[in-house]
């Protein structure tokens, strides 16, 4: 028990800190490229680390990784550190430490760019293999939101993603690990989340193939679970800290997915029963309603997270 045990803090703390970046301040090296004499961890005038010496198998290592595209601050490295230890990785990046990780954006588009080119072009041109069960007339008659929907899945994505900026802004505003964040963190925080639904959503095809229910709710269930883990890791709340304030995040997204879905099915969507004065008025009124409720479901989440906030405050104060 003490073994497995120990074996996870180990685990813990590699979650939190995998590299750790010793300075050498203290002593005097001689550069081995051009024979300068400095004190630090890099050569002042070629830039060559202190530690190259003989040729190990460390170095091989490095070599065969870097040939892959594995090394610091390449993209398959920063989707793997994103997998493996989500919270610590964003929080890292937003606290300053950009230095080893790839730009978030451009991950997230080219992440983008690869999934497209993988189910929409590779699997059923190249393979032959058709992921997606066609969609009958009855369907697209009486939902013509889902072809919407799949004719623009990235737009989709990309406004899932930026819905959840507003409420975790207000929800986890006066985090114990990150404080006070901003919006502009915020977007961040929601660009590299935007990855991990990316990466979710492609085991979720991969693993479920043409079954289209499965495929949702194991993309749903990887979103939860990633969501969870990503914000203990990046926030420092509790179990339940996290849990009721990600409860209030996730049911107002969805009062505005919905009230965005009623907008989108009646005004920007051109469907020849939703063209009338009355039917934009319907759908209209829905989508207020909905988005009411979501600033409902903030606010009360917002005064419940100042009351918290205060009443940890007090017991800390109290404890010292």
């Amino acid at each position: 028990m003490e073994g497995l045990k120990s074996k996870f803090m180990h685990f813990k703390q590699r979650q939190q800190r995998p590299s750790e970046f010793h300075i050498k301040s203290d002593v005097e090296h001689v550069c081995q490229c051009c024979g300068h004499h400095y004190v630090g961890n890099y050569c002042p005038c070629c830039s060559q680390q202190c530690d190259m010496g003989r040729i190990t198998w460390r170095s091989v290592r490095r070599g065969v990784m870097d040939i892959w595209g594995l090394g610091t601050r390449s993209l398959l490295y920063s989707v793997w550190q994103l997998m493996w230890r989500p919270g610590y990785f964003i929080g890292e990046y937003i606290s300053g430490k950009r230095q080893v990780s790839f730009p978030p954006v451009k991950m997230l588009f080219i992440m983008a760019i690869i999934y497209s080119f993988i189910f929409y072009w590779l699997i059923p041109n190249v393979f032959h293999i058709q992921l997606e069960e066609p969609i009958d007339k009855e369907t697209i008659e009486a939902m013509p939101f889902i072809v919407w929907n799949k004719e623009h899945s990235s737009w989709v994505g990309l406004f899932t993603s930026v819905i959840f900026i507003l409420p975790t802004w207000l929800l986890f505003r006066y985090a114990p690990r990150y404080p006070k964040h901003t919006i502009p963190e915020g977007f961040f925080i929601q660009v590299l989340m935007t990855v991990l639904v990316i990466v979710s959503d492609t085991v979720s095809q991969l693993i479920c193939g043409k079954n289209g229910i499965n495929c949702a709710c194991l993309l749903v269930a990887l979103m939860v679970i990633y969501y969870y883990v990503s914000y203990r890791q990046l926030f420092g709340y509790g179990v339940w800290g996290t849990l009721w304030r990600q409860l209030f995040m996730w049911t107002s997204t969805l009062f505005l997915m919905v009230g965005a879905l009623f907008l989108v099915q009646g005004i920007v969507i051109r469907v020849p029963e939703f063209n009338t004065m009355e039917q934009v008025g319907f759908q209209t009124g829905w989508a207020a309603i909905m988005f009411a409720s979501a600033a409902i479901i903030l606010a009360i989440g917002y005064v419940l997270n100042r009351i918290a906030t205060r009443y940890q405050a007090k017991r800390a104060n109290s404890g010292a």
